[in-house]
């Protein structure tokens, strides 16, 4: 134990001699620590706190936790999760040290990535308390939920792995099990609203009933979170206990089972390694190291020529996953969609604000997330690959098509998601198409940021710097477009709210206009990865 606790302690000295060797970096770790510590500040620019709020935070738990939850399982029931690195294989699992100590040491290095992994959710402050009006301690209680449920879905998808691998029928029983519970979530909910009139309040309220902190997992971490939240500690301590003893309970029983736990999580391990050393080299076989890769239909979907090849390659790598052009990033888009409608339905019934502003305030929330999901396109992929560099095309060209189905994706997306909420919130109904196209070319605008941080700062540079360059060009390409969405959004609330659509139409020129320029500045992009 005294060899894995010096290793620990070194590794934690070694990280912050390197951070002092870097002094841009140190910089920013330094303002997001400042900016965290004065947005948990209250002050008058912030709404009182209250409990108004709590019920949309609890569907908004059972929806995003829930999701990593059970895709964790669902992962561990097929090829598991890891701990370790190739660095740790070679040291430790050949060392005269306990398993049980080694296991502990991989918890305490998971825990700390997850740590890394919380700091994004800190740039969040300010819209939970705008949105969710919640106070400091509601802020602290939320980020524990999330670092939590981070920590423990990989030690539950590990767990599941482990027991379940060697035995076909506790595979097949665990997906069962699975299934069943999001079976019964799922049913629950439809019986309860049917029971209650078909009311739209009565999802909220679905989720808001005593026995649903006690459902497996993210019932517990919504009991806890709420139990935080309101005060209610013994809850609290009851939900967060459930929630720590499963994981615990799942260690034990992989400790005591025959399963050859060294062997499983070194074959996890050595795929993860090399998938990762794959696209570090730009190997065009990265994607495909994995195991259980599923053959789909042969032949590139619909026909092109030049750089439009790329547009309908993409379609047919796609259509490989089950959808024609919509993916999980989707369907979460959809599902929030859904959850906001009632919820301005709500808020617009009460008149607590105008259909004028819950259909600005639709539009910039799923915009918002749309920043996050659409970090980059599939240029990234492509540039790993020789054939962008081939192609007898121009370079905007191709940038421009390697990006094509994401913005299709987005329009797709954006109809099905705008009409669900124009139809529940009572919205005018240009909303829908207008707000969809808009959305489209916002994606655009996003990828063409990546293209920008890429061609200014190169591949070979820092995670944490090029997130921080593409906020930082978001800032730019983004400012005036949305300026000019407000001010015309202001002139035409005090005239007509209906010719709101000019600004949709506005902010569609310029997105369209900004995108394709910035492809144009960053096109030698394409010289220099080729290089």
């Amino acid at each position: 134990m005294r060899a894995l606790s010096y290793l620990l302690i070194t590794s934690i000295k070694n990280w912050f001699k390197n951070l002092l060797k870097k002094p841009a970096l140190l910089i920013v770790y330094i303002l997001c620590i400042a900016m965290f510590g004065f947005m948990l500040i209250p002050t008058d620019v912030y709404p009182p706190a209250s409990l108004e709020r709590l019920p949309y935070l609890r569907a908004g738990i059972y929806l995003l936790f829930g999701f990593i939850l059970y895709s964790g399982i669902s992962k561990g029931l097929k090829s598991g999760a890891t701990f370790f690195k190739m660095a740790d294989v070679n040291m430790l699992f050949n060392s005269p040290v306990r398993p049980q100590s080694i296991l502990l040491y991989g918890i305490v290095g998971q825990m700390g990535t997850s740590l890394l992994a919380t700091l994004f959710l800190l740039f969040q402050v300010a819209n939970m308390r705008n949105l969710l009006f919640l106070d400091t301690r509601g802020i602290i209680a939320l980020v524990l939920g999330w670092f939590l449920t981070l920590v423990i879905t990989q030690i539950v998808s590990l767990s599941v792995y482990s027991l379940t691998a060697p035995h076909p029928n506790r595979r097949k029983a665990g997906k069962y099990v699975l299934y069943g519970l999001l079976g019964l979530l799922g049913g629950g909910l439809l019986v309860y609203v049917i029971l209650q009139g078909g009311k739209p309040e009565s999802v909220l309220d679905f989720f808001g009933l005593p026995f649903m902190d006690y459902f497996p997992l993210i019932g517990w971490i919504d009991g806890f979170v709420t139990g935080m939240i309101v005060g209610d500690y013994l809850k609290m301590f009851i939900c967060l206990g459930l929630f720590v003893l499963f994981p615990v309970l799942g260690i034990i029983l992989v400790q005591r089972s025959d399963s050859d736990y060294y062997e499983d999580v070194l074959q996890t391990t050595e795929q993860t390694f090399m998938l990762k050393a794959a696209m570090k080299d730009g190997k065009p076989t990265a994607r495909n190291i994995m195991l259980n890769v599923k053959a789909g239909k042969s032949g590139i979907a619909g026909k092109g020529t030049g750089a439009s090849t790329f547009f309908y390659r993409h379609l047919t790598e796609q259509r490989r996953t089950g959808f024609m052009i919509l993916d999980k990033s989707s369907i979460v888009i959809i599902g929030i969609s859904l959850i906001a409608g009632f919820v301005l339905r709500n808020l617009t019934a009460s008149e607590e604000i105008s259909v004028f502003a819950a259909g600005i305030g639709s539009f910039v929330g799923l915009s918002y997330m749309l920043f996050f999901l659409t970090m980059s396109g599939k240029f990234t992929q492509e540039l790993s690959k020789p054939f962008i560099y081939l192609v007898p095309a121009s370079n905007v060209a191709k940038l421009f098509f390697s990006n094509l189905s994401t913005v299709v994706k987005s329009l797709l997306e954006g109809l099905i998601g705008f009409s669900v909420i124009t139809v529940l919130a009572g919205l005018p109904i240009w909303f829908a198409p207008a707000a969809a196209i808009t959305y489209a070319t916002l994606s655009q605008i996003y990828i063409s940021m990546s293209i920008l941080t890429q061609r200014i700062l190169g591949s070979n540079t820092s995670k944490l710097l090029n997130t921080m360059m593409y906020f930082l060009s978001g800032s730019i390409v983004l400012g005036p477009g949305i300026l000019i969405y407000a001010i015309l959004m202001a002139v035409f609330y005090n005239v007509n709210p209906d010719l709101a659509v000019i600004s949709y139409i506005a902010a569609i020129v310029y997105n369209v206009f900004a995108s394709f320029l910035v492809m144009y500045l960053g096109r030698g992009i394409l010289e220099e990865s080729a290089s």
